[in-house]
């Protein structure tokens, strides 16, 4: 990224453990508004931690224990009082997707109106274009009142995308969206998200090297809680890494 590009997620020194097992090790990194950053790496690398880092999920798991920064806008997000409009700010999008047990419109309505939104033209006009924006109104639009959770899988992935952008957020975070979602649909999901990039920034943890290749501006590998490397798409999907490992990790040599 450029230089001049403005710095929307900054991370300095950023470890966390569970009951005194490290998950992430002093990890340093920026993300730039309107980019895809995916991070990469194995089973237990630290990827997810470092997502609930983001949006305060954290403070939910009694024993972990954070140290560092993470800032948004140059806000440290552990020092907002608020974690609920800090929340609205960053929409999360889990594994597995979870419709929530009411109709298609209430699953995009429902933050909305928690919220206060309550004046109907409006909610339409929003339920809408979340719908749009995630590829899924063509199909819905005729059945708004069904439940949400007789969707396909797939249909339900992306119902989870218009329901995290709902609350219109400025970051989108997808923890390895794709798991439960067959691949038609994930190369759907993945054209929303280049779509998506011109309104909000995105990290994405996949554990699909070549998703990361196919859709992220720059990459990162995380390793035992570490950064190992973190460029370009250009570099980290070729013989110029500055790390080895990284070169081993992407051409499948372990993982």
């Amino acid at each position: 990224m450029s230089d001049l590009a403005k710095k929307k997620i900054e991370v300095s020194g950023l470890s966390v453990s569970y009951g005194g097992v490290t998950a992430l090790d002093s990890i340093s990194l920026d993300v730039y508004e309107h980019e895809i950053l995916s991070i990469i790496g194995p089973a237990n690398a630290g990827k997810t931690t470092f997502l609930n880092c983001i949006n305060r999920m954290i403070d939910s798991i009694p024993d972990a224990r954070v140290q560092g920064t993470v800032k948004i806008d140059g806000d440290d997000v552990r020092q907002v009082r608020d974690v609920n409009a800090l929340r609205r700010r960053i929409g999360m999008v889990f594994p597995l997707p979870v419709g929530l047990p009411m109709s298609i419109y209430d699953n995009v309505a429902y933050a909305p109106r928690m919220a206060g939104k309550t004046d109907k033209t409006r909610l339409d006009e929003l339920v809408e274009r979340c719908l749009r924006q995630s590829a899924l109104f063509d199909e819905v639009k005729d059945r708004m009142g069904d439940l949400g959770t007789k969707l396909s899988g797939g249909q339900q992935q992306r119902l989870t995308i218009a329901r995290a952008l709902s609350m219109e957020p400025e970051i989108l975070c997808l923890d390895e969206f794709s798991i439960a979602v067959d691949p038609v649909t994930t190369m759907r999901i993945e054209e929303v998200l280049k779509e998506l990039r011109k309104e909000v920034t995105i990290v994405l943890v996949t554990n699909l090297v070549q998703q990361a290749k196919r859709l992220a501006d720059r990459t990162a590998l995380f390793l035992d809680g570490k950064l190992i490397e973190l460029d370009s798409n250009e570099i980290i999907f070729s013989r110029r890494t500055a790390d080895q490992r990284t070169f081993q990790y992407v051409q499948g040599l372990f993982g």
